[in-house]
């Protein structure tokens, strides 16, 4: 198995953006998390200004919102075990009243608050990428990346063919999170596994992470094998539900149609949405590590333009994609990002995982 480096089960760092104050924690936050993933100080000074930017936006036009931030590693397309270089992906969600001309937000200038008008332009230049979601009514939600200086150039990127992207949160007041997720390729295939471990805390995390261990280890297996072996994994744990799929990925990436094959134990939620259609796949009853009846594999056709979607039951089912226009075209980790603003319970540990073919345009 050719774990994705930054797929590894990463949990973001929350921050609640609901007064003044809590703009320069979060700013401290996040710089820490780059800091430790080695920004220098240019690259900390705009990522700061980056963060102060998206915080007062939420205040100044919703009241409220979330930063999320996460440690990323990019691959080295040299065969290297090694990443090409690091850097951290920051989320920015609101239930705010949306961006009326998304175009007209960039400009230098453009405002409806009263305010310079420079905040958009600021990130979009400070930005190393940057993706956008935003319909009157509905909200807005960023995706940023930066990544820390000093990258070897002569080491191209290896774009993966599939592009995905995740939330993965504790239960308010926990530290460790007692879900968790990891991805990567075998054989043609691009495959996922999420597992939420029993209950929340440390004796969940510990499930949910042995799970993950299993699958890095496996090599090329089919996802019931994969749930099998957790099952065997997990038995001196307290048990988790646990999802495993798997896509096709070939060299071309966009294009690609195929199956998608699913195993699930417990309440890890899978479909499959189109432009046009959905399918969700079966899990069947039990608690992997303790007690299962059976696994067994569902298939469903995989078209040129699926989006995958795992789900934790921190996440209500209740959502539809039909009710986001132009969301399921933004990058996954956007999609993962509303579903997550919108439907996370708010009792349990959550965890959303997004993912489509690679296409032309995309970083």
């Amino acid at each position: 198995m050719e774990t994705v480096l930054n797929g590894l089960s990463v949990t973001q760092r929350r921050f609640e953006i609901s007064d003044p104050s809590s703009i320069s924690f979060a700013r401290r936050g996040i710089n820490e998390v780059a800091y430790s993933v080695g920004f220098d100080d240019t690259v900390l000074g705009k990522l700061a200004i980056i963060v102060t930017e998206c915080a007062t936006n939420q205040l100044k036009h919703a009241q409220r919102g979330e930063l999320l931030v996460r440690p990323i590693a990019r691959e080295s397309g040299s065969g290297s075990p090694l990443p090409a270089r690091y850097g951290v992906e920051l989320l920015a969600i609101d239930n705010g009243p949306g961006i009326l001309d998304l175009h007209a937000c960039f400009v230098d200038g453009y405002t409806t608050a009263g305010s310079p008008g420079n905040g958009m332009g600021a990130i979009q230049r400070l930005s190393d990428e940057l993706d956008i979601w935003s319909v009157p009514d509905r909200g807005t939600a960023l995706r940023i990346v930066m990544w820390a200086a000093g990258a070897d150039a002569s080491v191209p990127d290896n774009p993966s063919p599939i592009v995905y992207g995740a939330i993965n949160l504790p239960l308010h007041g926990e530290t460790l999170c007692g879900d968790a997720w990891i991805c990567g390729y075998a054989d043609g295939e691009f495959q996922v596994l999420v597992a939420d471990g029993l209950g929340h805390g440390p004796l969940a995390n510990t499930a949910a992470l042995a799970a993950t261990e299993t699958f890095a280890r496996r090599g090329a297996a089919s996802v019931t094998e994969i749930v099998a072996a957790s099952h065997e994994a997990l038995r001196p744990t307290r048990g988790a539900a646990l999802g495993v799929a798997s896509i096709p990925a070939p060299e071309a990436g966009e294009g690609a149609t195929g199956s998608a094959r699913f195993c699930g134990v417990g309440n890890i939620a899978a479909s499959v949405w189109t432009s046009s259609s959905h399918r969700h796949l079966v899990s069947h009853a039990g608690i992997v590590g303790h007690q299962i009846r059976k696994t067994q594999e569902f298939q469903v056709d995989w078209p040129y333009d699926g989006l995958l979607i795992l789900h934790s039951d921190g996440l209500a089912t209740r959502w539809d994609l039909g009710r986001y226009p132009g969301l399921a075209q933004r990058h996954p980790a956007l999609i993962a990002a509303v579903l997550y603003r919108d439907f996370t319970r708010g009792r349990d540990d959550v965890t959303v995982f997004v993912a489509r073919a690679r296409r032309s345009g995309d970083a």
